[in-house]
């Protein structure tokens, strides 16, 4: 009677079992990949062609829009056509990237089109699950796919070195990703997507790494954590301006910080020394990702310390294509699809493959990769390039600190991407480190893109933050001029004192971005006879 009971409980409770999902194949998830590429490719098709019909309904007297050259409005002017949204459920493409600038670009460092983002270069199965995730969260595939190599870095970093030659250490794969994005972009959304099975498995943890990710640090903070708690940690900053405007960044720590990334990041050694104690910590890994608003961004890359530091040129820079009013409601659920389930599981795989530690540093031990013998034509042949195109008269010459090591940038990516292959990897192919300089030459060109967009130095910086003031007040306020003694009194910090005012209004009048203006105005019941116009407005005397 008992096992009639037992039997009948049993049955009752497999009732209630979920049915689980049968895992699909290689090939499978190959297929769904190739007809979800149809699928874009059609709707762009259609979306070109909508287009050109409404370009042809174009009345006559309206101006030609040249994306290349007309930089993002703050709001679309009569007769100005935007570019309409997505349909709702639409997979968000690498080539909606092309698409004209919208007013939520505005402020951004980069207007130019860009090409598209070359997510293929990840490899069959990654390229699909990038494409997924930006699909459910509408986001550009260039910001699932930079927070991605980022966390792919940090968790091979302390297993694995690179190397060109057949003997020896080599160097660490970890890569710094500072990626320019405003508000509203769903940067933390992305960031649980792909991050979600690291965070899972480093929370189960029962070793060091369930100290791996630092946030909220100071410069000996990080030091004695990487001496201490965990040997290879991963730098995570969701608003850049808590670092590089906050404690850590001042400049009396400004250098030390810098010092210790780039030392880092090159396998030196690192310590620290106070009256009563000195520690020293060898094979120590770091890798990093900065998420950054751009006005951050500007004055980070104008900063002439950080750049003649090296720290600058020891980054990654992305600034995806910004989608906020093209949005559409979609109903992807990445918790319930099969590609997404796959990647949890082998994320969670590769954040729990062991760490091996040295018995003498006590830092990390990794197995050395090396470059098959046709891989390293391929990457020869890119060094080459690079190091002419930075020479004299090359035509990076003017980035050559940043472009002589980016072949090394590609160097670590290549391993990156092997060990997400396979983690036990000792050969980097020919095909991998093609597809790593596919993706390294889209990095450089942002790069590019954005130093020459950036600021050269402090005094550009400001005058520039003191010209957008100058903007807002002349509309807020309905004004023709602004007077310097405005500027001076409520004007922006960086152009306080009136000495500071008068530089930076020299340099935009030697631009011929303001104008001096005879006509006076009134401020503060005081009649002001020194007055500043910004040019193109319409509001220039005549």
């Amino acid at each position: 009677m008992d096992l009639q009971n037992n039997t009948a409980v049993a049955e009752q409770d497999s009732a209630h079992q979920p049915v689980l999902k049968k895992k699909p194949t290689f090939k499978e998830l190959a297929t769904k990949i190739k007809e979800e590429r149809a699928r874009r490719a059609k709707f762009l098709a259609e979306y070109e062609k909508k287009r050109a019909q409404e370009d042809d309904a174009t009345t006559d007297g309206e101006d030609e829009f040249d994306t290349d050259e007309v930089a993002p409005a703050a709001s679309p002017s009569a007769g100005q056509k935007m570019p309409p949204p997505p349909p709702a459920n639409t997979t968000v493409t690498d080539e909606q990237e092309e698409l004209p600038p919208t007013p939520s670009n505005a402020g951004r460092i980069v207007v130019k089109q860009k090409p598209p983002y070359p997510v293929h270069a990840f490899g069959v199965f990654l390229e699909g699950l990038i494409m997924l995730i930006a699909s459910a969260i509408q986001v550009a595939p260039e910001l699932v796919g930079s927070v991605m190599l980022g966390m792919l870095s940090a968790l091979a970093q302390p297993l694995i070195n690179v190397s060109v030659k057949a003997s020896g250490k080599g160097m660490p794969v970890s890569l710094n990703l500072f990626i320019i994005a405003a508000s509203g972009e769903r940067k933390s959304s992305t960031l649980q997507a792909v991050a979600k099975p690291m965070y899972l498995a480093i929370s189960r943890a029962i070793d060091q790494r369930r100290q791996m990710i630092i946030q909220d640090i100071t410069v000996d903070g990080m030091v004695v954590g990487l001496i201490e708690r965990c040997v290879a940690q991963y730098l995570l900053v969701m608003e850049g301006a808590t670092l590089l405007s906050g404690h850590a960044m001042k400049q009396e720590n400004l250098g030390r910080f810098l010092g210790i990334v780039s030392s880092l990041y090159s396998n030196e050694a690192i310590s620290r020394t106070r009256v009563d104690q000195h520690c020293t910590g060898e094979d120590r890994r770091l890798s990093a990702t900065i998420f950054t608003q751009p006005i951050v961004a500007m004055e980070f890359l104008s900063s002439e310390m950080v750049m003649q530091q090296g720290l600058g040129n020891r980054f990654l820079y992305s600034q995806p294509q910004s989608l906020v009013g093209s949005r559409q409601f979609n109903d992807i659920d990445l918790d319930s699809d099969p590609l997404y389930l796959d990647y949890c599981e082998k994320i969670g795989a590769l954040a729990n493959l062991p760490w091996t530690i040295n018995e003498h540093t006590q830092g990390v031990e990794p197995q050395t990769m090396r470059l098959s013998s046709e891989a390293k034509q391929v990457w020869a042949i890119y060094y080459n390039k690079q190091e002419l195109a930075a020479g004299p008269g090359g035509e990076m010459a003017t980035h050559a600190g940043y472009v002589t090591r980016f072949a090394e940038q590609v160097l670590r990516t290549s391993a990156v991407l092997e060990f997400v292959e396979n983690p036990h990897a000792v050969t980097i192919s020919a095909d991998t480190m093609a597809r790593a300089i596919e993706l390294g030459d889209y990095y450089l060109g942002s790069a590019m893109e954005a130093f020459t967009a950036a600021p050269a130095n402090k005094t550009e910086l400001d005058a520039r933050t003191l010209l957008e003031w100058m903007k807002n007040k002349t509309v807020e306020l309905n004004m023709y001029a602004i007077p310097a003694r405005m500027m001076y009194q409520d004007g922006p910090r960086c152009a306080r004192p009136s000495t500071r005012t008068n530089e930076l209004l020299s340099v935009l009048l030697a631009r011929g971005e303001v104008s001096k203006d005879a006509r006076p105005v009134q401020y503060k019941g005081k009649r002001s006879n020194d007055n500043y116009t910004v040019t193109g407005m319409g509001n220039e005397p005549e």
